[in-house]
């Protein structure tokens, strides 16, 4: 009989990059405002920017 037992499989590099890059940029923005609340930094048009770029998403009209 086959084995089908299901076997995680490792993320791709990229994927790991990204997160990894994600989370500096979320713990860089906690450290610099200490007390504030998490949900502000999606508020925060620079964080928004840098967590964009990240993500290799292109800027909306009218955005540096």
């Amino acid at each position: 009989m086959e084995d089908r037992t299901r076997r995680p499989q490792r993320p791709h590099p990229n994927v790991v990059a990204r997160e990894q890059a994600y989370s500096r940029l979320r713990d860089d923005w906690m450290a610099a405002h200490p007390g504030a609340d998490d949900d502000a930094m999606l508020d925060d048009p620079d964080f928004v920017r840098a967590m964009n770029a990240i993500d290799g998403r292109h800027q909306g009209p009218g955005e540096a």
